[in-house]
């Protein structure tokens, strides 16, 4: 009796260590991330869980800038146009300039993943907060990601307003996690 209870323990030991090993190795790893600026992750009970720095350009200056990255996380993802050193305060400038931004999102067979564009007053959507401000279009929002796929983003900046602040803008993507209520 002893015995068949020894090796029902140990069964089940290693039962768990091949389920903990499996889930470990098929796990996103950050790591993975190629070809952006940083991904950070936040844990699996944060909100976002990923956030992803995929390239900058500058606000005040119109052109075309295009980021490709690969290894991103198999969840939906948002894009996101994050403006650095912006208070709270920016707030009212921010959401009055007439400067067009159109994004594209493919991925490297030419595969649309979004398309949206506009001018900040108009088509794209201001959040802010204490720490920062983000552009957001409702085209752009929870992508479908694959981790094993390159993807190309392109951001188009013209008609650009007079009044733009010297600010830089990050290309981000984020999700993933639990948005607990």
């Amino acid at each position: 009796m002893k015995i068949r209870m020894k090796r029902g323990w140990l069964i089940a030991a290693i039962l768990l260590a091949v389920l903990l090993g499996n889930s470990w190795v098929f796990s996103y790893h950050p790591h993975e991330f190629q070809g952006g600026l940083s991904i950070h992750d936040s844990g699996f009970f944060s909100y976002p869980r990923y956030y992803a720095e995929l390239g900058q350009f500058p606000l005040w200056q119109h052109g075309d800038y295009q980021f490709t990255v690969q290894g991103l996380p198999s969840v939906p993802l948002d894009l996101s146009l994050d403006v650095a050193d912006v208070t709270y305060e920016d707030r009212a400038e921010l959401e009055s300039l007439s400067t067009f931004v159109g994004v594209s999102v493919t991925d490297s067979l030419g595969n649309p993943v979004c398309e949206g564009g506009g001018s900040l007053s108009g088509s794209w959507v201001l959040a802010s907060s204490i720490s920062g401000s983000s552009f957001w279009h409702n085209r752009c929002m929870q992508l479908p990601i694959s981790r094993s796929k390159t993807y190309i983003v392109k951001v188009m900046l013209s008609e650009v307003d007079a009044r733009s602040p010297h600010r830089t803008v990050t290309v981000v993507m984020a999700g993933g996690g639990n948005e607990l209520p």
